[in-house]
């Protein structure tokens, strides 16, 4: 019955193989291994705790610990409970080795004692209930065992106290874990507070953003685990070349999480955990968008089809003016008079003669077409920002904008002097990257005012440059991210007895939705655009094109009223002369 008491157990443990640490005779596991095999497990037997270290971390591993004369726990190493490891003991007591071991061990004990003659021979215990008690070892309080499950032979393994298992694992009774946390520009005689009081002042957000948002992280995570913090303040981040440092806090376990979000990079993947992404930074690049040119709005308002079907009314309407008109001076001023009510003129100020009334023509169209774009421009301002340019990196490559970066060694190696499997970025690269393309953020941000350069760097270095810009540059900055979110993260030390259980929390954090309110709330904000525009500025160069046409429609009216005086003249002398042929005829 015990056995399949352990086989039910490890299966509910998603576990596949099991290794037994118990120096008995081969006959002994052969019978033993014998009897899990009819229930579909895989066992292996081993006398030296070693074997774990042979055990393949990245699927889940059960171990069957069998308390003997012989007792092997003095050579099991502390991470061989971890949470890879999922642990059944079997006996009457808990060995006391288990006071020592991690805080996230996954231990269960079935209190009997294992009796080889009643298994290999058939007969089962004399009781037909098992009972299974939860090994919970506080950091502080030690070992308790607590009831979690029964197994019995007509229902099988039932579990009971589930939710107290996991609620005993979230109360951590405000033991305390420490957070390593860089200092940065703080100091006592600049602040007049703790560390602690400095980061969680808003009024300081603009400062140390990446240490900020990884400290709230991690604090918020020992706050849902009912733990104390302890700030382990550090003067430098990610380096590992002085002892006080962030990185090599974690490193060698002196603190249990980072108080700075930092990058992922490959080689930190071996000396760090990475328990909750975080992303508080923009990083990508930066530019001045061009207005987009008013002047095609002035030249065209309308697309051709509405054009097309504007003239097919026009001319029905004229036709049906001419038409109806009763009186010669009617019939003779019918076309323009429909056109002139049609452009939403008085028809009745239609002067007569063909200059006066091209005059008219012309002062009507481009009073219809300022109307129009006002109109438009009103509207399309209301409706979007009115800012133009590229908005993705291909499109950032099909531009007239050069590209620079600051440089950074995450930029750098992971993203610009690397080939990437990313296409858009590989396709900006080939289409743009020159040279000198790495620049100090001085020079970037005198390349970026000119307007002709997309700058890449971090938005919080960028930030505090931005009072050298102009209102108009301001509202027509540009931003196309580059980096994803998931490159920053809350670190923790490397197999930690506490990084499944930081991960849990800091995914409890991104569900309920709390880690997006705080990045919101620190993450920096572009200067607001202090110009209160409806519609974008007309300059001269967006209106050029309608006044040189509509000086050539003034042109134009007094070459027809030169011509009309020319007609008229010609028209009097002919008249004269025929009078006088007549007279002395």
């Amino acid at each position: 019955m015990l056995v399949q008491t352990v086989v039910e157990l490890f299966k509910h443990k998603l576990v596949t193989s099991i290794i037994v640490l118990a120096c008995w005779p081969s006959h002994d596991q052969v019978l033993l291994s014998r009897l899990f095999f009819k229930h579909e497990m895989i066992v292996t037997f081993s006398c030296d705790p070693e074997v774990l270290q042979l055990a393949h971390l990245h699927k889940l591993q059960g171990v069957l610990y069998i308390p003997s004369a012989n007792d092997l726990f003095h050579k099991v190493k502390p991470n061989y409970f971890s949470s890879w490891f999922k642990w059944v003991v079997v006996g009457e007591i808990l060995p006391d080795i288990f006071n020592t071991v991690r805080y996230d061990a996954d231990v269960l004990l079935i209190k009997q004692k294992w009796d080889k003659s009643e298994h290999y021979s058939g007969i089962s215990p004399s009781t037909n209930t098992v009972f299974i008690d939860d090994v919970y070892i506080h950091p502080n309080e030690g070992v308790s065992l607590h009831p979690w499950a029964i197994w019995t032979i007509g229902s099988g393994l039932k579990i009971v106290y589930d939710r107290n298992k996991i609620l005993r694992r979230q109360n951590l009774e405000q033991h305390p874990i420490r957070i390593a946390t860089p200092m940065g520009t703080y100091a006592e005689g600049w602040y007049n507070g703790t560390l602690k009081e400095y980061l969680l002042d808003m009024k300081m957000s603009h400062r140390e953003l990446g240490v900020r948002s990884g400290y709230i992280s991690s604090a918020l995570m020992i706050e849902w685990l009912n733990a104390s913090e302890v700030i382990v303040p550090t003067l430098l981040w990610g380096t590992e070349v002085n002892n006080s440092s962030m990185v090599l806090k974690l490193r060698y376990g002196t603190s249990d999480l980072g108080g700075g979000a930092i990058r992922m990079m490959p080689e930190r993947l071996h000396k760090l955990d990475y328990p909750m992404p975080i992303w508080p930074f923009n990083v990508g690049f930066t530019y001045l968008a061009e207005r987009e040119s008013s002047s095609n709005m002035f030249m065209k308002p309308f697309t051709i089809s509405v054009w097309w079907c504007t003239l097919g009314l026009f001319i029905i309407l004229a036709l049906a003016q001419r038409a109806t008109a009763k009186h010669p001076v009617e019939k003779e001023g019918a076309y323009i008079a429909a056109l002139a009510t049609y452009l939403q003129q008085d028809a009745s100020a239609v002067p007569e003669g063909v200059s006066g009334r091209w005059s008219f023509l012309v002062l009507s169209i481009s009073a219809m077409l300022i109307h129009a774009y006002y109109t438009s421009a009103i509207v399309s301002a209301l409706m979007s920002t009115g800012r133009g340019g590229p908005d993705s990196l291909r499109a950032l490559g099909d531009s007239k904008y050069s590209i620079a970066s600051e440089d950074y060694d995450y930029i750098r190696y992971l993203m610009f002097d690397v080939k990437t499997n990313w296409d858009d970025l590989e396709y900006l690269k080939k289409k743009k990257k020159t040279s000198n393309f790495y620049k100090e953020i001085l020079d970037g941000v005198r390349m970026l005012r000119a307007g002709q350069t997309a700058y890449h760097t971090e938005f919080n270095q960028l930030y505090p440059h931005l009072r050298s810009f102009s209102d108009d540059q301001i509202c027509k900055l540009q931003y196309i991210d580059t980096i994803p979110e998931v490159l920053t993260w809350v670190t923790a030390t490397k197999n930690g007895q506490w990084t499944s259980t930081f991960r849990i929390a800091g995914a409890w954090l991104h569900e309920i939705g709390l880690a997006d309110r705080w990045v919101t709330r620190l993450r920096l904000k572009p200067p607001p655009c202090r110009a209160a525009l409806l519609a974008e500025r007309v300059t001269i160069d967006d209106i050029a094109p309608v006044l040189l046409l509509t000086l050539a429609g003034a042109v134009t009216s007094l070459m027809l009223l030169g011509i009309e005086i020319l007609i008229a003249k010609w028209k009097t002398r002919n008249t004269i002369i025929l009078s006088k042929s007549r007279y002395n005829y």
